[in-house]
């Protein structure tokens, strides 16, 4: 690092010496040009010695009031003494002539090199206003001096460590508290930082982000160390008879990540405070993965109604099969994008982007709409069976959502008992007591309830009894063990409560013939998994339904 900065420093020194050598040879060469112009012309009687004060405020302009001065001062001498007046009479000057003109020449280079030079401190002074921010009674530089800054650092391979630290809550307290609690809360945290990193520029950005830059640093220690000023930032917020819950996120960002620039780096510093909950402070270190999360949520998210728009969003049924009927007695419904030639995404992933974008209802009424087309065009084809929809909680919540789908089946003669409506264990058991009620509506005007994945959550036979459902969905993880006599024995136990309780069993997830033959032999209900078949499309379902016979698999 230190070679680098000694290589920069030579090669602007050796900018500047080449640069002050090419100005003298132009004022030389100018100076050159003009007096034997001057000579050739008659000498000093004409007009032409007024050129001498192009090379006077230039040379002022090069090297403010001294290089004006003593240019003129030069030029008055040899235009003085060594100059006709006349070259034709041979007519020499007297000394009051060059005298005067050597005063003339010696103002103007003065009042010249003033002037410029106090124009560049106002300049200086006013470019310095711009990168500086008055925070809190403090001075810190603000973005437009952090860039080009570590520009000319990350240039030279310098290794950096950036930390920005972001005030999630300060606009808050600064709205519904007072602005001078602010300052002193921005104060303090800003005397923490310094006390601990002296010797290493500290930036402000933004209303409440301070940005630490250090140049000199361990990898792998920096994460405590900034814990640690987080946590002593944290401790004693007490201002003014206040207590402030300070909610700080600190990202960290290397520039040891391939070549990178300052707002790249920045950007990346940036993204790592965005990590972790909400509302709790912590401190992060960009990491790539979480950096594409966020990518591909920006990216898919402003895409969904043009996916709706364009029929891009399609249907898959996974077939239901009953143990004790020996056929086909329902599907899971399935929602899939057609992206063309962009890459697939997986129907977890985007129907996770498209809750938290507050979108999924737009997916789920779509999935709504074509099911129920389909329902009617294989009851025309002899195909009754159940079908089972995933929602989430927010969507059972929203009266609005509950009554558009009430009224598209009893538009379309759908027999509400044959739809069941799936929701997570955890989200059931999360929400359940605001969703209870609407449960019980729904399931009292014939709807399913099932409860999928059950057995992951940390308190399932907790609640069980508290959630209104109809169906359990056994969880392909105990499906996948129960080969094992322990798992054998805790879904055995399961199958029998859960149909003590009036439940109906549905195992996912199954896979081999084994499988089969075990759940079989505990009593579950119903099967699904790829033993059976994968999810198909309405016309492969249709083909599937019409030729299934149980005694290929068993």
């Amino acid at each position: 690092m230190r070679r680098c900065l000694r290589h920069e420093n030579k090669m602007n020194l050796f900018e500047k010496q080449s640069n002050e050598i090419l100005r003298i040879l132009l004022i030389i060469f100018l100076g050159t040009i003009i007096t034997y112009i001057v000579f050739m012309t008659g000498g000093t009687k004409g007009a032409w010695p007024q050129l001498y004060y192009i090379i006077i405020i230039l040379a002022a302009y090069y090297w403010k009031t001294q290089g004006g001065l003593l240019v003129a001062l030069v030029l008055a001498v040899i235009t003085g003494p060594f100059m006709p007046l006349d070259v034709s009479q041979g007519i020499m000057q007297t000394p009051e002539n060059w005298i005067i003109r050597m005063l003339i020449f010696m103002t103007v280079g003065f009042i010249a090199g003033y002037v410029l030079q106090k124009n560049e401190k106002i300049y200086n002074r006013m470019r310095e206003r711009d990168l500086i921010n008055e925070v809190a009674g403090l001075y810190l530089y603000n973005t437009s001096k952090l860039f080009p800054e570590l520009n000319k650092m990350l240039k030279n391979d310098q290794k950096i460590c950036m930390v920005l630290f972001d005030i999630k809550n300060l606009d808050e307290i600064s709205m519904y508290v007072s602005y001078s609690i602010v300052k002193k809360i921005i104060h303090y945290s800003i005397s923490i930082i310094k006390s601990k990193h002296e010797g290493n520029d500290l930036y402000w950005s933004n209303f409440n982000e301070l940005i630490l830059v250090l140049k000199e640093y361990d990898e792998r220690n920096i994460n405590q160390i900034i814990v640690k000023d987080l946590e002593k930032i944290l401790k004693s917020m007490k201002i003014d008879d206040y207590s402030f819950h300070l909610i700080i996120k600190a990202g960290i960002a290397f520039s040891n990540d391939g070549k990178l620039d300052a707002i790249e780096l920045n950007r990346r510093a940036r993204i790592a405070s965005r990590q972790g909950e909400s509302f709790e402070s912590g401190v992060y270190t960009f990491e790539h993965a979480f950096d594409e999360e966020r990518r591909l949520f920006h990216g898919i998210s402003g895409s969904f109604q043009d996916a709706i728009n364009n029929n891009e969003i399609y249907l898959l049924y996974q077939p239901l099969i009953s143990l004790k009927d020996n056929a086909i007695v329902g599907a899971e419904v399935l929602a899939r994008w057609n992206r063309g030639e962009r890459k697939p995404l997986d129907p977890g992933v985007f129907i996770t982007i498209a809750e938290k974008a507050g979108l999924v209802n737009k997916i789920t009424k779509e999935v709504v709409k074509q099911l129920v087309d389909q329902i009617n065009n294989w009851k025309m084809n002899g195909i009754e069976i159940n079908y089972s929809i995933n929602v989430t909680g927010s969507e059972l919540a929203d009266e609005s959502f509950r009554k558009w789908v009430r009224n598209i089946f009893d538009e379309n003669n759908i027999d509400r008992s044959n739809i069941g409506i799936e929701m997570t264990e955890r989200v059931l058991f999360s929400e359940g007591k605001k969703l209870n009620d609407i449960l019980t509506t729904m399931q009292a005007m014939g709807y399913l309830i099932s409860i999928d994945d059950f057995g992951t959550g940390y308190n399932s036979l907790k609640n069980i009894v508290d959630i209104k459902a109809d169906i359990i969905k056994i969880d392909k993880y105990f499906v996948d063990r129960i080969d094992q006599k322990n798992i054998k024995s805790l879904v055995r136990h399961i199958i029998a409560a859960m149909h003590e309780m009036g439940f109906l069993l549905v195992a996912e997830g199954v896979e081999t013939k084994e499988q089969l033959m075990t759940l079989k032999e505990l009593g579950c209900n119903q099967i699904q998994g790829y033993y059976f078949s994968k999810p198909l499309l309405p016309d492969d379902f249709a083909d599937y339904y019409k030729s299934f016979d149980m005694n290929k698999y068993i």
